[in-house]
């Protein structure tokens, strides 16, 4: 199985004015540095990331081989269903009907399967034969990003800001202990 983002966020979760209202900045000089980090960070949290959810509504695709079965989404939050599409005996792409399939809930993640009398698609036999394309994220904004997963960025800003180095006088400069205990709760780990 394979996964990638098809559609990145419109926005972070964190504005320039809110990163730089948490760094105490009131001057433009370091704006594209500040945005810079607000983009990093987002990058460490996000999709795949440490976070292993989509924090802003986007787009994802997971491709599977020939009758998968039950096929266990890996980024969620879940939001809808956008297609099924397949490569067909022919070695040609093809769609299928959406409506022929359901979504569950299963602990952190939502599976696909064919809905009762259906079946997936007669797919030709290669590791990226089946196509899954779905959106997720908390919403489509920063203010539906739970508040902790908020705090943990802008702490991560913050030290990121404050040590522009990784390694100061031969000392690691790691994360603050706080981003793990914030993000804890929401985080989900993949082991597909």
């Amino acid at each position: 199985m394979t996964t990638k983002r098809t559609t990145p966020p419109a926005v972070e979760p964190v504005t320039l004015a809110e990163a730089k209202a948490h760094l105490r900045v009131d001057h433009s000089d370091e704006d594209t540095l500040i945005e810079g980090i607000i983009a990093a960070a987002s990058a460490h949290f996000d999709g795949q990331g440490v976070l292993g959810r989509a924090m802003i509504t986007q787009s994802w695709a997971t491709w599977v081989c020939n009758s998968p079965g039950v096929v266990t989404l890996p980024v969620g939050p879940f939001q809808s269903l956008t297609s099924v599409e397949y490569y067909d005996a022919d070695n040609a792409l093809q769609s299928a009907d959406v409506a022929e399939y359901e979504v569950r809930l299963s602990g952190d993640f939502v599976t696909v399967q064919p809905k009762a009398g259906f079946a997936w698609p007669g797919a030709y036999s290669r590791p990226d034969a089946i196509k899954i394309t779905y959106v997720a994220g908390f919403g489509d904004t920063g203010a539906d990003v739970p508040a902790s997963i908020r705090q943990a960025m802008l702490l991560t800003i913050g030290h990121w800001y404050e040590n522009r180095e990784a390694v100061t006088d031969g000392t690691p400069k790691e994360l603050p202990m706080a981003v793990d205990a914030l993000i804890g709760v929401e985080r989900v780990g993949w082991y597909g």
